[in-house]
């Protein structure tokens, strides 16, 4: 059996923290208990998810690869979670109401998210047997959509860290939809050159 990378264990490690966070808010607020106990609920879903592909052998590359791929969104979410419940349990100490560090925070994380997802597209590239006569078209869109979610997610968290609120929020508003009609312009294209070619 090998060992497995310390990241492996993040995940498990980020929804015990975030448990642990969610129960201190509740403790501290219990007049709003549903956000706390909805947190709480959400982490134990994700747990049991986690140790469904966590079980069976990991000798299978795609199973392995299907169990990377959601423990390394489990620790997106984990970090978001964290993050947001740190703040709000630091401002009910403090009893203050700022929650644009969280916030800005929160939307990085969503933008490395997109950096990490648009990485592995390319990576999953479809054999040049599995399309036959369109393998290259269909590996450039996947080459397309990876760099195309990369520089969204790069764009999308350099927004949220550096400019003021009242730029990156509508930057936000602007960057996805663009990336999503670009990658679908592309996939258009595509399909109609397979349907009609020259």
């Amino acid at each position: 059996m090998e060992a497995k990378p310390t990241w492996y264990y993040l995940a498990p490690a980020l929804l015990v923290l975030g448990t642990l966070l969610a129960a201190a808010n509740l403790y501290l607020r219990p007049e709003r208990a549903v956000p706390w106990i909805v947190s709480m609920l959400l982490l134990g879903v994700m747990a049991v998810v986690l140790g469904l592909v966590s079980r069976g052998p990991t000798d299978d590359g795609a199973k392995r690869r299907t169990g990377d791929s959601v423990r390394s969104a489990i620790v997106f979410a984990g970090l978001i979670l964290v993050f947001t419940l740190s703040e709000t349990l630091i401002n009910a100490i403090r009893a203050t109401g700022n929650r644009d560090v969280s916030e800005r925070i929160t939307m990085a994380i969503m933008g490395a998210y997109l950096v990490f997802t648009g990485n592995a597209i390319p990576k999953s590239l479809s054999p040049l047997s599995a399309v036959p006569g369109e393998a290259e078209r269909v590996q450039a869109l996947q080459r397309l959509a990876g760099w195309t979610w990369v520089l969204t997610g790069f764009m999308y968290a350099i927004a949220w860290l550096v400019l003021p609120r009242s730029l990156a929020e509508p930057m936000t508003y602007v960057l996805l939809p663009a990336a999503m009609l670009l990658i679908l312009a592309q996939l258009f294209r595509l399909r109609r050159a397979r349907q009609h070619p020259a």
